[in-house]
């Protein structure tokens, strides 16, 4: 294995990344690749640098006046580098990548670099700076091991490992050979194959599986991974209904991976970075039960509804990496279908593979080691006729076995016999896990019936259906104090601790539960799980509400008031889920998700967005207020709360790229806008449509309810609005052709903004990007013409002009070019983008400047020249609602709450709202 250790500036990072691209391809002839963005947060930087310049075998220094002016570089990191090449031989490679006086530099021009003409590949085509990177990859991948001179042993490092969330795989695992040799060539083969899919349906053995093959690797050193990270999505419930979000996966993953980023940034981008840092050396990722993040059956089953985690896998399937990327999930991915290795793409980097059930006999083998060893009372073996036989009748299904096997040992002393105790025929023949819940039918009968402290357990069972994920004994305690659910936990009021225990246990004997590695939470299956909520909700409704209003409570009073990050906002993300379903929907919404989530919609709320980028776990909060997801809003909500709803769910829709989703709930927001004629948010929310139809190329809808916005912004009477809408309904008009027309209102808008801020008379913003293309557009047009290249030019000076004195503005206002002049960071893109031919086409609007690597590609859905998400105040983007200010709950009146409010929370007088332009 050769080290490679890559020397160069931050502000060339695209450089290394492209450099990366190139060295991957080749990962599985020995190469890995080291750079500074693999120090883990919380390591020590320096030692970690200093290790990996000892350790290397070759170092490539990117060349630039950044890399040579760099005090860092040249003080820590080239000198012990030319110590190590002048006494042990190792290659120092500097590679030219920009223009500067590097024959100046006396040990530089000494040594012999890439390209070897000394061209600057800034100044190459992208092919022919492609062809030099890829040489000298190949240079790399040929040269000996460095040999010259020993050096003293060292140890190697051990991988770095990392289990999240990852449940208790099966206590006894049988067969699965092929399987096995699938994932051991595969990891043998990572060159060729980036990632594994496993389908199978719920309780088939996915989990356990994986593990069973973890242990093997664990076994055998780790086979050469340098890292390995898992994590299961399964603790976030594995139901369709629920809106599952990759947020939390990306903030953990990119922290233990070392990547820094804005919290606010895109899931699209954390994705493509955080694929960058997994494919930098040889890694074993794990993402088990994805199927919370796809869609459910339907037009778009399977497909990823998770912007990030999306991201993540396409970046690792199509540029490739060194290591292997396993994924479970119910459901296929039909993301990765244009991966996929099949008889006419047999180099495809994707294997998928169905899991089917056990066979019989391994099925046997199960039933007999969970202790179903007995044919009335005589002992079997373990591959007896009839513990075949109940194999059979189950199909294999390994919950159903697993479950089965130890009810019989407890309820019949392993009689198998017995197992027609358990009605197997009413289940249903398509589903396998019915058979499963037919055998916790039976537990639940044999608690009732039969077991000394049965009541308990089944009532203790009964708990686990409160919960998506795994259940903290602090929930569970808090479920069963009095006064009693109905019906429900009445046997676990004022347990003893040990008679408590002695239940959880129980359950856990029976394999319907299991404790997770530090023994602080209760966690079950998914479809027990499912189960059990499903029996609350149909026959214990009072208590499904009166334990969902203690958990609300419970996690609503134990977070902190307003948390910094998304772990800390987790328990208020399940206070809301909790609180919808006990029917306190207004409640929840004013005193958890708008208050303490958001932090209040004023100009600087809206904290889950603007600061944590949390669009996915924001969705699913907003998820929980409707009965029928983006359809229909659950009763009791005040009309212009359900107004704002509406509204919200589509801007978190579109902001994550699920476009067509987002058209429903946005168009119902706006009507109900007109009926209360709340016309200036009617105009925001008709301007915001027209750009969603605009996006999904629906050209002569965009137009029409741009000029809706524009009507509407009228009757309001704002001049803003007024303004920007206008730019709005002339940019629709130039997608469709109508360039005059487009014109016009352009210089219509621009003279309202003339009037409006006499200091600022040209338009800027997203209005003055929306301008500069259709300016540019036709001298792009012109240019095609031959004979008007003049009027061309003119218009080239035009959009030059007016993005020279947009850029002086932002300057002397220190703000941002999308909101001067409100006080931002100055965000370069738009001006950037002006400088780009005009797109003919909604395809190509808003399309990024080049990436850094080949899988940076633009976020469905994104806009790079509008301005970003959830805007502080009106200017020319889309607006999101106003939500109409409510007088506070009286349970925000109590006195602890006052207090708690004096030192934490601003006043909430009223509730302007962000609104977003994606």
């Amino acid at each position: 294995m050769r080290q490679i250790f890559i020397s160069y500036s931050h502000q060339d990072e695209a450089w290394k990344d492209h450099l990366l691209s190139h060295l991957n391809v080749l990962a599985g002839e020995g190469l890995e690749v080291w750079d500074d963005r693999r120090i883990a947060a919380g390591d020590d930087w320096l030692p970690e640098i200093e290790r990996a310049i000892a350790a290397c075998d070759v170092a490539v220094l990117l060349i630039s006046r950044h890399f040579l002016t760099s005090k860092f570089i040249a003080g820590q990191e080239v000198p012990p580098l030319l110590q190590r090449r002048q006494a042990q031989g190792v290659r120092v490679i500097p590679l030219i990548i920009s223009p500067c006086q590097w024959q100046r530099i006396d040990w530089l021009k000494a040594i012999q670099g890439r390209p070897r003409d000394g061209k600057p590949l800034s100044g190459m085509s992208q092919h022919d700076a492609d062809l030099v990177l890829s040489n000298l990859a190949g240079e790399i991948a040929d040269l000996a091991p460095s040999a010259a001179i020993p050096t003293q042993p060292t140890a190697e490092m051990p991988p770095r490992i990392g289990f999240f969330h990852f449940p208790a795989g099966a206590e006894h695992f049988f067969g699965r050979e092929e399987e096995l040799a699938v994932l051991d060539a595969a990891w043998a083969d990572s060159q060729h194959s980036h990632v594994v899919e496993w389908v199978a349906p719920g309780g088939v053995g996915k989990s356990s599986l994986v593990k069973r093959w973890l242990e093997n690797v664990q076994r055998d050193g780790w086979r050469g991974a340098r890292r390995v990270y898992v994590w299961s999505f399964y603790s976030q419930g594995a139901s369709h209904d629920r809106q599952a979000s990759d947020d939390d996966f990306l903030s953990a993953a990119l922290a233990w991976f070392g990547v820094k980023l804005d919290p606010a940034t895109h899931p699209w981008d954390k994705g493509q970075r955080l694929a960058e840092a997994v494919a930098a050396s040889r890694t074993l990722l794990v993402l088990d039960g994805v199927e919370p993040l796809q869609y459910p059956p339907g037009p778009l089953a399977g497909e990823l509804r998770a912007p990030g985690l999306k991201a993540l896998l396409e970046c690792l399937a199509s540029v490739g990496q060194p290591g292997l990327c396993l994924v479970t999930s119910r459901a296929q991915l039909t993301d990765l279908a244009q991966y996929q290795r099949n008889a006419s793409r047999p180099a495809g980097a994707v294997l998928r593979r169905q899991l089917g059930n056990l066979g019989e006999l391994d099925g046997a083998r199960l039933l007999h080691a969970l202790g179903a060893n007995k044919a009335g009372s005589v002992a079997v073996n373990n591959d007896d006729e009839e513990l075949k036989a109940a194999s059979r009748e189950v199909r294999g299904h390994a919950l159903t076995l697993s479950l089965l096997g130890r009810y019989l040992a407890l309820a019949y002393a392993g009689d198998i016999r017995q197992r027609a105790q358990v009605d197997f025929q009413e289940a249903d023949d398509e589903l396998d896990d019915g058979r499963a819940f037919k055998v916790i039918a039976a537990y639940e009968h044999w608690f009732i019936s039969h077991e000394k402290n049965g009541e308990r357990e089944l009532a203790a069972l009964r708990l686990l259906g409160f919960f998506d994920r795994p259940a903290s004994l602090k929930s569970l305690r808090a479920l069963r104090q009095p006064p009693a659910l109905p019906e429900v936990s009445l046997p676990l009021v004022n347990l003893k601790p040990t008679q408590w225990q002695a239940t959880l246990q129980r359950l856990v004997d029976c394999g319907l539960a299991f404790y997770n590695e530090d023994n602080t939470a209760l966690d079950a299956h998914p479809l027990v799980r499912e189960y059990q909520a499903k029996v609350l909700q149909t026959r214990f409704r009072p208590a499904w509400r009166q334990g969902n209003k203690l958990l609300y409570k419970l996690l609503a009073d134990s977070a902190k008031h307003w948390p910094d990050d998304l772990e800390g906002l987790q328990p208020l993300y399940q206070a809301v889920v909790h609180g919808c379903r006990a029917g306190l929907y207004q409640q929840a919404l004013d005193e958890v998700y708008h208050e303490r989530i958001l932090r209040g919609t004023e100009p600087n709320g809206a904290y889950s967005i603007h600061k944590l980028g949390a669009f996915g776990a924001d969705l699913g909060a907003v998820a929980c207020f409707f009965a029928e997801p983006w359809q229909r809003l659950a009763p009791g909500l005040s009309v212009g709360d359900q107004a704002w709803l509406l509204s919200v769910a589509a801007f978190s829709l579109r902001a994550l790229g699920r476009l067509a989703e987002g058209l429903e709930p946005m168009r119902a927001g706006a009507e109900m806008r007109v009926e209360q004629a709340d016309w200036k948010n009617a105009a925001s929310s008709y301007g915001n449509l027209a750009e969603l139809q605009l996006s999904l190329g629906r050209i002569a809808l965009a137009v029409a309810d741009a000029e809706r916005s524009v009507d509407y912004a009228d009757r309001s009477g704002d001049a803003a609005w007024r303004m920007a809408l206008r730019t709005t309904l002339a940019d629709a008009r130039h997608q469709q052709g109508k360039q005059e027309a487009a014109r016009r209102g352009f210089a219509e808008a621009e003279a309202m903004q003339a009037e409006r801020q006499p200091q600022h008379p040209l338009l800027y913003s997203q209005g003055g990007f929306r301008y500069g293309e259709l300016l540019l557009a036709e001298a792009e047009q012109a240019a095609w013409g031959g004979p008007a290249t003049a009027e061309g030019s003119e218009a080239c000076a035009q959009v030059a002009q007016r993005a020279a004195q947009t850029l002086a503005w932002a300057e002397i206002n220190q703000a941002s070019l999308l909101s001067f002049p409100r006080p931002r960071p100055l965000d370069p893109r738009p001006l950037r983008a002006l400088r780009r031919p005009a797109a003919r086409s909604p395809a190509r609007r808003g399309r990024p400047a080049a990436h850094r690597s080949r899988c940076r590609r633009p976020a469905p859905g994104r806009h790079y020249g509008p301005s970003p998400p959830w805007p502080p105040h009106p200017r020319l983007a889309a607006p999101l609602p106003e939500r109409s200010p409510r007088r506070a709950s009286r349970s925000r009146r109590s006195p602890a709450h006052r207090r708690a409010r004096r030192h934490e929370a601003p006043s909430r007088r009223h509730r302007p709202d962000p609104r977003p332009a994606v």
